[in-house]
């Protein structure tokens, strides 16, 4: 009797041993399983960590019923003259190893700003094959780990195959000519602007400045060396004639170059930093314009009465 209740322990011990083999197993040796079916909880996970890889929070708003997604952007030196971050993505794939998981996408983001009354894309990048890699904790939750995007110019082909799994690096390669897929991405992009117009209450048109659109210095035959020196004494104007608007601790601001002259480079500009709510113009430069040559127009003192 007391030979079979050894046996008896004997097998559950070699029971519970292999079974402990076989989870050991299946946590540290899992055969990587890759798919082109994103399951939705990690496809939220991308959206957050291509927001995190541009070093801005996440925001959320219901639009129609819908969750929409935006992040806003201050005094950012690679967005410049944007306050909002919009995303766009196409998900190609993904390798799930157990703890860890790699994510194979197309990436679009683009900065906005408010400039003459539209609220227009300042600056981007399109269609980006990128890499992006989550730890995977016990409940299923996707850590954001980190992020690679391809190389420009002639080692861009050659990036991707070393990032993508080979099923999925020639059609990456082959998206950045298809303006199908490059606009598909910027609409998303564009449905996070208009996310973040709802955000903050305000209406305008969103669209992208074609070069005509804009208006330099130089277009009214103004000299080359005077507006650089104009530039460089007024550098956080900009360039550009027109406004654009930008918020400063917690307060919006519009700045304003304007030309007032002929097309012989004979006028003044006016640099202006005007409170949006009230209307108060906090800060006001005037220059005289003639030929290689400007002064300051210096406002005239209010005569006390």
């Amino acid at each position: 009797m007391l030979n079979n209740k050894k046996t008896a322990m004997g097998f559950i011990c070699v029971g519970i041993v292999a079974i402990i083999a076989a989870i050991f197993v299946s946590v540290f040796f899992r055969k990587p399983y890759f798919s082109t079916d994103i399951p939705k909880e990690l496809e939220e996970a991308v959206t957050s960590s291509i927001f995190k890889m541009n070093d801005v929070s996440m925001s959320d708003i219901i639009v129609d019923g819908q969750t929409m997604h935006y992040a806003e952007i201050r005094d950012s030196e690679i967005f410049f003259q944007s306050e909002c971050l919009g995303e766009g993505h196409m998900t190609l794939g993904y390798t799930d190893r157990g703890k860890n998981v790699e994510v194979y996408v197309l990436c679009s983001t683009v900065g906005y700003g408010f400039r003459d009354g539209l609220f227009v894309d300042n600056s981007g990048s399109f269609c980006i094959p990128t890499l992006i890699k989550f730890d995977k904790s016990e409940n299923g939750e996707y850590i954001f780990k980190e992020a690679q995007e391809s190389l420009d110019g002639g080692a861009f082909a050659s990036s991707v195959r070393n990032m993508f799994p080979a099923s999925l690096a020639e059609k990456a390669i082959e998206a950045q000519g298809d303006d199908e897929i490059t606009d598909a991405l910027h609409n998303q992009c564009d449905a996070c602007a208009a996310a973040y117009l709802q955000a903050i209450g305000r209406k305008a048109k969103i669209g992208s400045y074609n070069e005509e659109d804009y208006k330099l210095l130089s277009d009214f035959s103004v000299s080359d060396d005077v507006c650089n020196k104009l530039s460089k004494l007024r550098p956080e104007y900009g360039f550009l004639l027109g406004s654009f608007e930008k918020i400063e601790d917690g307060v919006r601001y519009v700045y304003s170059v304007k030309w007032d002259g002929d097309s012989n480079g004979k006028g003044t500009v006016t640099y202006a930093k005007t409170n949006y709510e009230t209307g108060k113009v906090s800060k006001k430069y005037v220059y005289k314009v003639e030929g290689d040559k400007f002064t300051e127009v210096k406002a005239k003192a209010k005569k006390k009465k």
